[in-house]
């Protein structure tokens, strides 16, 4: 599938989890918000991303050959892409086991990989964030994938908290949150995510000059 590419360090600027949000929430799309659990543990700013989703699947034993899926997601993701690695805690989960780590981190930063994103633990937190490498997730553990989980497909769609999370979806994550725009809505959403922003810049200085919250409302539509 090819993507078509934005200016996400331009966007990056403006396009926050908020407006992103508030923007779908206009177009109709009202759950496209992760749970709030899911937080950054590493990095800063704004992750913003094209979704490059894996399946994960429960094992219970160590193989006899460790990591080959994860090792070939690894050798695909690309720039400006998010690796989303989903735990399945909505479905049994299996068992605990980190999902992300600082090697993973290195290995993507050095590609110019976006981030991770995970609804499930994460380790190596430190030296995580010493590298500045994004990354979403919900807790820390230090017990390693070997042996409890296997990547058995990559740049697949997945779900996390109820969202469809398809290859090549943008995805926008801040302090605040977790939003992820569809890919055929991207252009729209850029384009009204663009224009709230003005909007909102327009209001900032009018109240800022004294004029009433209200008037500013009614003159410039955002809030």
């Amino acid at each position: 599938m090819t993507t078509k590419k934005h200016d996400l360090k331009r966007l990056s600027t403006i396009f926050t989890a908020a407006l992103a949000s508030d923007c779908l929430d206009h177009m109709g799309y009202r759950n496209q918000v992760l749970k709030s659990d899911i937080e950054m543990i590493s990095g800063d700013g704004v992750m913003m991303g094209y979704a490059f989703p894996v399946k994960v699947e429960a094992v219970f034993e160590a193989p006899e050959v460790p990591y080959v899926g994860l090792l070939k997601a690894l050798d695909a993701v690309g720039e400006d892409q998010v690796y989303v690695t989903p735990s399945n805690r909505n479905n049994g989960g299996g068992h605990p086991a980190a999902f992300w780590g600082e090697l993973l981190s290195t290995a993507c930063k050095h590609k110019g990989v976006a981030g991770a994103l995970t609804d499930g633990p994460v380790r190596d937190t430190t030296r995580m964030r010493a590298l500045g490498f994004k990354v979403f997730g919900i807790d820390t553990s230090p017990l390693d994938i070997n042996s409890r989980y296997e990547v058995i497909a990559h740049n697949v769609s997945c779900e996390i908290d109820g969202v469809t999370i398809n290859p090549g979806d943008l995805i926008v994550a801040d302090i605040d949150g977790v939003v992820i725009v569809p890919v055929n809505l991207i252009d729209e959403v850029i384009a009204r995510v663009e224009e709230k922003n003005s909007g909102e810049n327009l209001f900032r200085n009018a109240v800022r000059e004294g004029m009433a919250p209200s008037e500013a409302f009614a003159k410039f539509g955002v809030l």
